[in-house]
């Protein structure tokens, strides 16, 4: 074989490994998911009965990532309101002591009239009956800089992250609004999306 030959051989060689160590870079990772998980009617104390909506956010990266990945914020947007968890990362009790359950964050939705910050999901009759009314909730989660951010996969890989990360819950296509598909008991079931990071290009982090 030919000096020439030879070297577009290496070329060649050099090319296609690249390109599949490229393509084994992961794309995405699963941290959670965001979950409207009903509205309930509740009566205060002069018996004036208002909806009250819950909301989840669920942070797990055990398996997934070597350490907790931490974010400056986690805020959820609920028809034109907004509320913010403050910094936290997706280890145990969300960073906090006493590291001991799951990271779970429980926002709670109703009329300003009664203090809270964020809009239910739901509206109640003349009839005291329930109607779904969100077609979509969205949270947002940020980096401790705003800017992309990298950390390490559980097999050691690096994974360069967007620094800001938006995540939809929406109504599917044949229901009108989110629907958490509760019993006459109130058992809801939920309804549910997963909190995907996707990868961000390595130079941004600095890779």
């Amino acid at each position: 074989m030919g000096k020439k030959s030879a070297l577009s051989w290496c070329l060649a060689i050099t090319v296609l490994t690249a390109v599949s160590l490229a393509t084994a870079q992961t794309q995405s990772i699963t941290i959670g998911k965001l979950t409207y998980v009903g509205t309930a009617a509740e009566a205060n104390g002069e018996s004036v009965v208002s909806v009250v909506s819950s909301y989840e956010l669920s942070l797990d990266t055990t398996g997934i990532t070597m350490e907790p990945i931490s974010f400056s914020n986690a805020i959820l947007f609920v028809k034109g309101t907004r509320q913010g968890s403050g910094a936290i990362t997706t280890g145990l009790d969300c960073g906090f002591p006493p590291y001991q359950d799951s990271c779970d964050l429980v926002f709670l939705g109703g009329a300003r009239s009664a203090g809270f910050t964020l809009a239910p999901c739901a509206s109640l009759s003349a009839e005291q009956n329930l109607t779904q009314n969100c077609i979509s909730i969205a949270v947002q989660l940020a980096s401790l800089t705003a800017k992309n951010f990298s950390f390490a996969l559980a097999n050691g890989e690096q994974f360069c992250a967007f620094g800001i990360n938006n995540t939809f819950l929406q109504s599917s296509s044949d229901e009108v609004a989110l629907n958490p598909h509760c019993d006459a008991q109130g058992f809801c079931k939920g309804a549910s999306v997963p909190i995907v990071l996707h990868a961000a290009p390595a130079r941004s982090c600095g890779q």
